[in-house]
């Protein structure tokens, strides 16, 4: 077995422990907002994407999580950030990146925090995963322009967002897009499509979120830039 396929095995497995962990708690806090080990840039083998169905739900009402919880079972749940009832103590609704842009900090309607940034068996997971059982929407975490709407193998149906200033933002493994397109400006909280589990190899329902700064090249496009940990941004001011 190869090296990237161990690490796609090692996530597919952590995440059926999150699986496991919410099917066997009926009750188990879904309170305001996953977790997949992504690999470095891989290279597309042309395959199409799987199928998309267009599901209908009800947005938040405020779009974006005002808080936070971490998912049972997963190791956010151990953080020291994370009280007993699983909620994220620090978490900020609305951080600054690059000292100008308001990002949403969960720009999804629910779920519940899976996976931090950092690194993950040897690799550095360059976002944060929200986990929800059920299609919940995802919004856009700030007013920009549409740089790129593709499917790859590692993060399945995804959109790069350029909010200006050197910052944009990803979000990975949608299950259906809600008709953005390259080009398209976008408001904050604008709906830009329903959460998957879209990918080259099998994973539940999650959004991949990233926050990115630096200088778009032709290339490389967005694997140009560098990620930032959305959690570690300062808060914005109301």
């Amino acid at each position: 077995m190869s090296g990237t396929e161990k690490f796609f095995f090692l996530g597919a497995v952590t995440l059926a422990a999150l699986v496991m962990s919410q099917a066997s708690q009926d009750n188990a806090v879904l309170a305001l907002n996953t977790a997949v080990s992504l690999p470095e840039e891989m290279p597309d083998d042309g395959n199409p994407s799987p199928p998309l169905t267009i599901l209908t739900v009800s947005p938040s009402k405020t779009g974006y999580l005002d808080h936070l919880s971490a998912c049972p079972g997963m190791s956010t749940a151990h953080a020291a950030d994370v009280g007993p009832d699983l909620e994220v103590t620090d978490f900020k609704p609305l951080v600054l990146a690059a000292g100008k842009v308001r990002l949403a900090t969960a720009p999804v309607g629910g779920g519940c925090f899976s996976s931090a940034y950092g690194m993950r068996n040897g690799r550095l997971h360059k976002g944060v995963d929200y986990y929800s059982d059920k299609p919940v929407p995802v919004y856009a975490a700030a007013a920009g322009r549409v740089r790129t709407r593709s499917y790859r193998n590692d993060y399945g149906n995804m959109l790069v967002i350029d909010h200006g200033d050197g910052v944009y933002t990803r979000y990975a493994h949608l299950e259906s897009f809600a008709g953005v397109d390259v080009g398209d400006l976008v408001g904050p909280g604008d709906l830009l499509g329903i959460m998957g589990n879209t990918a080259g190899y099998k994973i539940p329902r999650h959004l991949h979120y990233e926050v990115l700064t630096g200088t778009w090249k032709p290339r490389l496009g967005s694997f140009a830039l560098q990620p930032a940990d959305v959690m570690s941004l300062p808060a914005a001011d109301d």
